[in-house]
């Protein structure tokens, strides 16, 4: 079977404050985006899982959150003496904020649920992949969603207008435990731009929705490169630009692709570029 694993940003991103087992509450809407991993899963017959990758330096072991899902998959559902050979297709940036790794678990475990017709429900994929990783329930779910607890409470809401994103990774970046360890030291505050967010989704209006965007993480880092993206693509015809996640990604929203092209030119030597679309899967 071969699987698509959309990467995804987020619209908004609020932290309310942190958790007794260490992980934290937050708020956030997030986007699946058209730019994806390919993942082509089948049984082998070579008595273990086995993954490969196009990417050399990419690790192949239990440490792969595709590995850790289709493990986590036997174990829950109880199956013995079967396994999957996973050939995963990296195109997600890593260390970006876009859910790489999540979304390739994501895909592994709805895969294996449809090649052994185990009949889970989402609910029951929701939980195995909180499992792996905070972002995997979204990835499971995609489209647009309005995301609570440490990101496996979902709900729909209203699509993201059509709109064009480029997408720029610099090479700066910071890891998820640092940033969350630097958010520790400010205070926690309600979430405001979640809110906010979700009412300008309901207008299905670009601009409003553009004006939205926020992200704790992006105020609290205050990254240099991503300050000097933001600003490229702005002055470049983005109704506005943003960090996703924890980082480093930042993506510009554009109303047509004329400028989104335009603009990566302006962004030529800044780091990695992608043009993506909004997606519903």
């Amino acid at each position: 079977m071969e699987i698509k694993a959309y990467a995804k940003i987020n619209l908004t991103l609020d932290i309310s404050g942190k958790r007794a087992d260490g992980y934290h509450n937050i708020e956030s809407v997030m986007q699946s985006i058209s730019l994806a991993d390919t993942l082509e899963i089948r049984e082998n017959n070579l008595g273990k899982i086995y993954l490969s990758s196009n990417v050399a330096s990419l690790p192949t072991d239990e440490s792969n959150t595709a590995f850790k899902a289709a493990k986590l998959f036997y174990e829950y559902t109880e199956i013995k003496n079967r396994y999957v050979d996973i050939r995963l297709d990296k195109q997600i940036p890593d260390k970006a904020g876009m859910g790489g790794g999540s979304s390739d678990a994501a895909a592994v475990l709805w895969a294996m649920n449809e090649i052994y017709k185990t009949n889970l429900t989402m609910p029951e994929l929701f939980r195995l992949g909180a499992k792996i990783g905070a972002d995997v329930p979204f990835c499971l779910a995609g489209g647009t969603c309005h995301c609570r607890g440490i990101g496996e409470k979902i709900a729909r809401v209203d699509p993201m207008p059509a709109c064009f994103l480029l997408i720029c990774k610099p090479p700066a970046g910071v890891s998820t435990p640092r940033a969350y360890a630097m958010v520790d030291k400010l205070l926690f505050s309600a979430p405001t731009g979640t809110p906010k967010m979700i009412t300008a989704l309901k207008g299905g209006n670009l601009q409003h929705v553009s004006a939205a965007l926020s992200n704790r993480f992006d105020e609290v880092l205050f990254l240099p490169q991503v300050q000097n993206i933001k600003k490229v693509m702005r002055t470049g015809g983005a109704l506005n630009a943003m960090m996703t996640g924890s980082g480093s990604a930042v993506y510009g929203i554009f109303e047509d692709l004329e400028h989104a092209r335009s603009c990566a030119q302006d962004l030529h030597g800044y780091g990695d570029l992608f043009l993506a679309k909004p997606i519903n899967v």
